[in-house]
């Protein structure tokens, strides 16, 4: 069997934890009733309720109760996404010699049939090609649109200035520099070598912080060959957060960059672990966004926003 501790962090959004929980299992029974006995997927589950209110982790123990292993870690609702992932992982390592894989999901993913299928099929390729197993990011495509890839991975097209290029399936597992979490299967050989995601972040980053010091390494990062689920890009882009913030005071700024979901800590903090000499002109550029919108948008965004 086929030993894997599956990782989420939930905070108020029920019934897209419930969806995420029930494409899963849809998508092991799949999988399962295609493989001949132990070959096939044993999954334990680990989920951080942080804090929420909207009866969550009831809805799970309701809804899941019959025949799945799943523990819930409570939290107060200051963990957000990056020590949420921890509190579920760490609880995961205490049978850590039980699992092949750890599998780090977004609750707000819905996970295709094809999931481990193509999984696998990354990880065999990885050993095949790099001698040595990796991490396998699935790409996912809008929920609207089988033709918009939304989560995945990326790679560097200047790595001085962090400039990423968000690539698509092609058939084929493709090797990348930067892996979203949004589902990230994790051999349990990688963490024996580099562990699990650093507690400094509060909310994001760590998981490109985790490809960075994967790729140090010498650990392969990975995209499935196809979609394996689907998952609507949720961030702001720069010309929509630029209106926002310009219209804005000062206070309101600060109040916005203070909150976990939006802090310049996180990012101020991945740039001085990767890209020190980057860190004094990142750290100007963000106290402009913060005090000078406005010059700052004017240098990051080109003539025609303001027009």
């Amino acid at each position: 069997m086929i030993n894997i501790a599956v990782l989420l962090t939930c905070h108020n959004r029920k019934d897209k934890t419930l969806s995420c929980l029930s494409s899963l299992f849809a998508a092991t029974e799949r999988y399962n009733l295609s493989k001949e006995e132990g070959k096939n997927v044993g999954l334990d589950i680990f989920i951080t309720d942080d804090g929420c209110t909207d009866g969550t982790a009831d809805a799970i123990r309701q809804h899941f109760s019959s025949g799945q292993e799943i523990t819930i870690i409570k939290g107060d609702g200051s963990l957000y996404w990056n020590r949420g992932m921890i509190a579920a992982w760490e609880e995961a390592l205490k049978s850590h010699s039980k699992y092949d894989y750890y599998l780090l999901l977004n609750d707000d993913t819905y996970l295709m049939g094809n999931l481990f299928e193509e999984l696998f099929a990354t990880h065999e390729y990885t050993v095949a090609h790099y001698s040595r197993a990796g991490i396998y990011s699935g790409i996912t495509c809008s929920k609207d649109d089988d033709n918009v890839t939304t989560y995945g991975g990326d790679i560097f097209t200047n790595r001085f200035l962090s400039k990423l290029k968000r690539l698509n399936p092609n058939g084929t597992p493709q090797r990348c520099d930067m892996a979203n979490a949004n589902i990230l299967l994790v051999a349990r050989q990688v963490v024996d070598t580099i562990g699990i995601f650093w507690k400094g972040y509060h909310h994001g980053m760590s998981d490109s912080d985790y490809s960075l010091k994967a790729e140090r390494n010498g650990i392969p990062i990975m995209l499935t060959p196809c979609y394996v689920g689907r998952c609507d890009f949720d961030h702001i882009d720069n010309y929509e957060e630029g209106r926002r913030l310009m219209a804005m005071s000062l206070k309101q700024r600060r109040a916005y960059f203070s909150k976990p979901t939006r802090s310049n800590k996180d990012y101020l903090r991945f740039i001085a672990r990767h890209q020190t000499i980057r860190l004094p002109m990142v750290f100007v550029g963000r106290m402009l966004c913060v005090y000078f919108p406005k010059i700052y948008y004017k240098i990051k965004i080109p003539r025609s926003f303001y027009q």
